[in-house]
């Protein structure tokens, strides 16, 4: 365990010294590592859906190749705890930053066992019971401009050992088009924090001038969405924290969630499921380190 922090406090020091703020990680308490890895890679595998047989192959309905700094580590959790203890462990502590939830599975939803522990993270003591596993995939911002992407996967052996993996790779360059959440994901965080931030809509020049730019991953992300809910009604929320007069953030805001729904209605979406408001800065609470954002609340 103590390796083990060290291990993360050098690498998130060698993260800040980059602009990037800490995502200090702590371990599961007494968990035995197997396994701790660091390298530069540009061919990682970043899962953003289960395992599913195609023309007689389990392969992923959903990734994306990424590149940048990645630190992995396989744990064995102690005897009594199971995958879930571990899984939520681990997914607790990115609640503490600023992560949005690209894809989330557990149990046979997930495909196989076998699939992840060998196809995927290849490594052998991830191979457990199918109907005891849990795989997440997350996206965390910090400070720095590029992004951590995280993936969690807990399982139980048939002897009842249980395993977790940590992979947590830090980026060296934007993705252009954007990595979108899984639309059950979107839908989760709607109906259970009540609200979704619609990502990197708002973004900042060098000279301070924010812009908007709609990422078309996220955009169709949305569209599957109400697609899938075609009863519900949304509000565009928009929210803008730039110094200046409330009536001038405000004003600003509406403009941020007006864009939004204009570029809904160019995909289809009939203009009555959709409502803009401009609050300004009345509504601080989730605002994290963002100058400015756009929430979706379904209207009931």
């Amino acid at each position: 365990m103590i390796i083990f922090r060290l291990f993360v406090v050098v690498f998130f020091s060698v993260a800040t010294a980059s602009m990037a703020a800490p995502l200090e990680l702590q371990t599961y308490h007494n968990a035995r590592i197997l396994f701790e890895s660091k390298a530069q890679t540009d061919e990682y595998l970043f899962a953003l859906g289960s395992y599913k047989k195609v023309a007689g192959a389990w392969r992923l309905d959903r990734q994306q190749r990424l590149s940048g700094n990645l630190e992995r580590f396989t744990l064995e959790l102690p005897e009594g705890h199971s995958a879930k203890n571990g899984f939520d462990f681990y997914l607790d502590q990115l609640q503490n930053f600023n992560f949005r939830e690209l894809f989330h599975c557990q149990s046979r939803d997930c495909g196989t066992s076998n699939s992840w522990a060998n196809n995927h993270f290849k490594i052998l003591q991830l191979y457990g019971l199918d109907q005891f596993q849990y795989y997440g995939a997350y996206e965390v911002t910090t400070a720095d401009d590029k992004p951590f992407y995280v993936s969690l996967y807990a399982v139980q052996r048939g002897n009842k050992r249980v395993y977790m993996q940590v992979d947590i790779l830090h980026i060296d360059k934007l993705i252009e088009l954007g990595i979108a959440s899984s639309p059950e994901s979107i839908i989760k965080s709607i109906e259970t924090g009540g609200y979704y931030v619609f990502p990197d809509l708002v973004a900042e020049d060098e000279k301070g001038k924010t812009s908007i730019q709609i990422k078309p991953a996220h955009i169709q992300a949305l569209i599957d969405v109400l697609t899938q809910k075609p009863d519900w009604n949304i509000a565009l929320v928009g929210h803008d924290y730039t110094p200046g007069a409330l009536a001038q953030q405000q004003k600003e805001a509406q403009v941020y969630a007006d864009q939004l729904k204009v570029a809904l209605q160019a995909k289809g979406v009939a203009a009555s499921r959709l409502t803009t408001y401009g609050l300004g800065s009345l509504a601080p609470a989730g605002r994290g380190d963002r100058s400015a954002r756009v929430e979706v609340v379904r209207i009931k």
